[in-house]
């Protein structure tokens, strides 16, 4: 059951994004959930957030490899460590900034996300889904 969530999860998120890469060529501005930011900029929070996140991403695999930790990584888990860092900087960017109750709820949605590739990425579990 967990398996069929995570990859309607990433099905949903993938259309999401492929979507959001076509309006971008249009000139067509969105962002999650489906607001348009016609004639005015995406919110400075949320860029801070996916640009931190990336960041944070960019410094877990680079310490991984640094300390020969690493091996190879499975997708799932590039979106896991990914959601993880963008729901953690995109709470405290909606936090700091005093964004609403609704931005904390977006925030809560990417930990989710997050959680549920974590558990699906865990060697057991794919090991018991292959």
């Amino acid at each position: 059951m967990l398996r069929i969530i995570s990859k309607l999860l990433v099905l949903i998120l993938t259309l999401f994004a492929i979507f959001l890469g076509i309006c971008a060529l249009l000139g067509i501005q969105i962002y999650f959930p489906f607001n348009v930011a016609e004639g005015k900029e995406i919110p400075y929070h949320r860029m801070q957030s996916v640009r931190v996140a990336v960041f944070m991403t960019f410094t877990f695999y680079g310490c991984l490899y640094l300390i020969n930790s690493i091996k190879e990584v499975f997708p799932i888990h590039f979106l896991k460590v990914f959601m993880i860092s963008f729901g953690i900087t995109s709470l405290i960017f909606s936090i700091k900034g005093e964004e609403g109750i609704i931005e904390i709820i977006i925030a809560i949605f990417y930990l989710i996300c997050g959680l549920i590739f974590y558990l699906v990425s865990k060697p057991e579990i794919r090991k018991y889904f292959t």
